[in-house]
This record gives structure tokens, C-alpha cells and sequence, in this order.
């Protein structure tokens, strides 16, 4: 793979554009979601969610950017992600304890977000001994999210699975081809994020 390919699809498949995906997936997949709650309390757990941990961590990455505590925003060394992926699991906390005290939250939606923070707990001691690829773990949760909901039988979700793990490959080869990781961070990335995510939503 061309290494200019590989990059623009290593930002296209960020995780925090697939973490995006996945919470509006996690709505529009899920009827229990998508029919027993009004449009506007979706769009606020979405927001919610996805600014506190998403773009929360990322302005805490261009900060330390700014300051010299890091050499890139990429996070290529494993000791300038450790701060990161603290806070972001921090965050995951948070929200799953802010919205487990309300009566009216969906369990779907606290599975979903004890499942993103074990992820990024098991990353985050991974990240202690060896690198891992945090794209794929987070497409391996995309694609354990899709697949819940077919285990689930709530829709037919064959052809969006498909499409998922296939670009999870892509991401893989891409992550390779830039020299990111090596093939098993990037295969221990995916089976963390899918093995996780698939577990704890079928509970």
C-alpha cells in the first residue's frame, strides 16, 4: 500500500471518528435505543458521550503537544500515550457512573460504556510492557458492536459486519504499511477491542 494512502486512511479511521460510529451505531441498530427514546435524548448521549471522551483527550493531547510533554500528536511511543489513555478511561468511568445513578438510562448504554473503558483499561496495561494498536482495537469494537446486535437478533446486519471487518483489514495493512505497529500489536489490538466489546454488550 502506497504509505500517502496509508496515512489518509490512518486519519479517516481514527479512533475517535470509529468511536463516533460506534455510538451512533449503538442508537440506530438497537431498537430497545432508537424507539423507546425521542431523537433529542439520543443526539444528548451522543454529544455527551463523544465530547468527554473524545475531544476531551484530544484537546489534552494538543496541549501536551504545545508544552513539549510530547514529540507528535500521533503518540507513536508508548510512554507519551500513557497520560491519554488515563484520562480518556477516566472519562469512561465518569460517564458510566453519571448515568448509572439515573433510573431512565438504558442498560445498553452502560454496557456500552463499561465496555469502551475495559478496552481502554486492558490497552492502557498492554501499553505498560508493549505497544498495541489503539485503530484496531477500536475497529474490533466496531465490528463486536455490529455483531452483538446480529447475536442479539434485533436486525440483519450481514452485509454492515461485512463491510467493518473489511475495513478493518484495510486499517491493519495501513497501520503495517506506515510501520506503526508490528503484525501482532495490530492483530492483539483488533481481538481486544471486538472480544470485549462483544462480551460485555451480551451480558
Amino acid at each position: 500500500m502506497n504509505k500517502n494512502l496509508a496515512k489518509i486512511l490512518s486519519v479517516i479511521a481514527h479512533p475517535v471518528f470509529i468511536n463516533l460510529l460506534c455510538l451512533y451505531l449503538l442508537f440506530v441498530l438497537y431498537p430497545p435505543l432508537n424507539h423507546g427514546l425521542p431523537i433529542r435524548i439520543q443526539l444528548f448521549y451522543i454529544s455527551f458521550i463523544f465530547i468527554s471522551t473524545s475531544i476531551i483527550p484530544i484537546i489534552l493531547v494538543l496541549v501536551m503537544r504545545v508544552t513539549g510533554n510530547i514529540k507528535s500528536i500521533q503518540l507513536e511511543s508508548p510512554e507519551e500515550r500513557k497520560v491519554p489513555y488515563f484520562l480518556t478511561m477516566a472519562l469512561y468511568i465518569f460517564n458510566y457512573f453519571n448515568f448509572v445513578q439515573s433510573p431512565s438510562t438504558n442498560p445498553l448504554i452502560l454496557h456500552y460504556l463499561l465496555a469502551c473503558c475495559s478496552i481502554v483499561l486492558v490497552v492502557m496495561v498492554i501499553n505498560f510492557f508493549n505497544k498495541i494498536s489503539i485503530h484496531l482495537a477500536t475497529l474490533g469494537a466496531l465490528v463486536g458492536l455490529i455483531a452483538s446486535v446480529g447475536f442479539m437478533g434485533f436486525v440483519d446486519i450481514r452485509l454492515l459486519l461485512i463491510l467493518a471487518i473489511l475495513l478493518s483489514g484495510i486499517i491493519g495493512v495501513a497501520r503495517l504499511t506506515l510501520n506503526a505497529h508490528l503484525p501482532q500489536q495490530v492483530y492483539s489490538g483488533f481481538l481486544v477491542g471486538f472480544t470485549l466489546m462483544f462480551l460485555i454488550m451480551n451480558l
